[in-house]
């Protein structure tokens, strides 16, 4: 009964605590004034205010003190992140190695191209050079067969065109006369040139000497077959005869026509020697204007202009007026025209 009674005790003073407390409590609490609060208000935000850094100053530069850096500063000094890429498959690394290969041949071909286009733009002057030279060489080769024709058409009448002897072979033709012949008819040596003159001197034995009469025999037959346009077979026989009658008077006509048929076959070096012969050793020949002539031709043909040029020059300056002058002016003109 007791114990009861204590439970009702204790159990009725937590009741009244329970009331009592929220009442201690509002009464405790802070009474504020609403303009205080403001006022206060208004002095904690202009002390918050001092209490901020400065603004950082324009275009992101640094303050004297170093305290501000610019984004694009803090983005350089921060680490680089690398990302890692996946590996590429054996398709793509191929796909990858045909385009730069690709691009390598496309570049390749374009410098290829720019190189085939200077190389034929060189060949085609080329080309045009040689055909213009080869133009040249045909035109001098229908000159030669223009006067090789020429020169047989005017002596088909004739037996045998008109023979020079050197002065050594004059000079022994003289003697032999001399010893011959009476001394009466010394005054004829002059008209020892002719194949006709030469055989008058020996009209006391009723025929002509042996030799002489021999040399002609071949030098007559090499003609003919030079007219027959047997070239071969006359060359044959005019270096039988020269070979025979080194001298004799019909030699000078020889080399002259050695040099003829010699150009006509194509043998320049051969035509060109036979044709010097007969302007060194028969300076009296009535061929030598036209074996100057042939000279300058030949050298014209292997395109020693130089040489070819002085070669007319002579034929101009020596035999002023004939035929072979007014070749050699025209063919000097060609060359000037050439640029050469």
């Amino acid at each position: 009964m007791q114990t009861l009674q204590k439970a009702v005790k204790w159990l009725s003073l937590a009741v009244c605590l329970g009331i009592a407390m929220p009442v201690f409590a509002e009464s405790a609490a802070p009474v504020y004034d609403a303009d205080t609060m403001q006022q206060q208000f208004d002095t904690a935000n202009a002390q918050a205010q001092q209490d901020l850094p400065p603004p950082p100053p324009p275009g992101g530069q640094e303050e004297q003190d170093g305290a501000y850096v610019p984004p694009q500063q803090q983005a350089a000094a921060s680490p680089t992140v690398t990302v890692q890429q996946p590996p590429l498959s054996m398709e793509q690394r191929m796909r990858r190695v045909e385009q730069q290969v690709n691009n390598m041949q496309n570049s390749d071909t374009s410098a290829r191209a720019a190189s085939l286009q200077g190389q034929v733009q060189s060949l085609r002057a080329q080309v045009e050079q040689l055909t213009h030279q080869l133009q040249q060489v045909q035109s001098q080769q229908k000159s030669m067969y223009a006067d090789l024709d020429k020169r047989l058409q005017q002596t088909a009448a004739a037996p045998a065109p008109k023979p020079m002897l050197p002065k050594a072979s004059r000079k022994l033709a003289a003697a032999k006369q001399v010893a011959s012949t009476p001394a009466t008819s010394a005054s004829t040596d002059s008209s020892s040139d002719t194949p006709s003159a030469a055989a008058a001197t020996t009209a006391s034995n009723d025929q002509p000497q042996p030799d002489v009469a021999e040399e002609q025999q071949i030098y007559q037959t090499a003609y003919n077959l030079i007219k027959a346009k047997k070239y071969n077979e006359a060359v044959v026989e005019l270096q039988k005869m020269l070979q025979k009658y080194p001298s004799g008077q019909f030699a000078s006509n020889a080399h002259y026509w050695l040099g003829e048929l010699y150009g006509l076959m194509g043998k320049n070096d051969q035509a060109l020697t036979e044709f010097n012969t007969v302007v060194k050793n028969y300076p009296n020949s009535p061929r030598v204007s036209d074996a100057q002539l042939k000279v300058g031709l030949i050298y014209a043909s292997q395109f020693k202009w130089a040489d070819a040029k002085t070669a007319f020059k002579t034929v101009i300056n020596h035999y002023p007026g004939t035929a072979s002058a007014r070749l050699a002016s025209e063919q000097i003109k060609q060359i000037k025209l050439a640029g050469h």
